[in-house]
């Protein structure tokens, strides 16, 4: 199972340590290129694994409350919208009932506001950089 996550996620459970061991490797790499072109894509894989690593040490210095909490807001909206795209739409095993535009309010609020903390923390890193 975890293969098959690993596989449909890459990047999910990658720890600081497997990142710094890529990183290193990487730049062993770099040594040993022989043509411009090699290096300039070792570069380009370095300069990831450098953001990736960065990010996962900025993220590991903020406490993970804030996390949970966005995840258990988001739970319910989350499994409604996948109830009806996978079960009614994709499989055809099921209807649910009409929505209230309050309850889609409520929705696209969740949503919404996922991707603006997403867009705004992302602005926020061009911005400290």
């Amino acid at each position: 199972m975890l293969n098959l996550l690993t596989l449909l996620l890459p990047g999910l459970f990658d720890t600081i340590g497997t990142v710094t061991k890529a990183l290193a490797n990487e730049k062993i790499a770099l040594i040993k290129a022989q043509t411009d072109q090699e290096k300039a894509e070792i570069q380009e894989r370095i300069n990831t694994l450098q953001a990736k690593r960065d990010t996962m040490l900025a993220e590991s210095q903020h406490s993970s409350l804030d996390m949970w909490v966005r995840a258990g807001i988001a739970v319910g909206p989350a499994a409604y919208i996948t109830k009806i795209f996978l079960i009614d739409k994709v499989l055809k095993l099921g209807s649910t009932d009409p929505v209230t535009p309050d309850q889609w309010q409520i929705v696209m609020a969740v949503v919404g506001f996922y991707f603006l903390y997403s867009g705004a923390v992302s602005v926020a890193r061009i911005f400290k950089s």
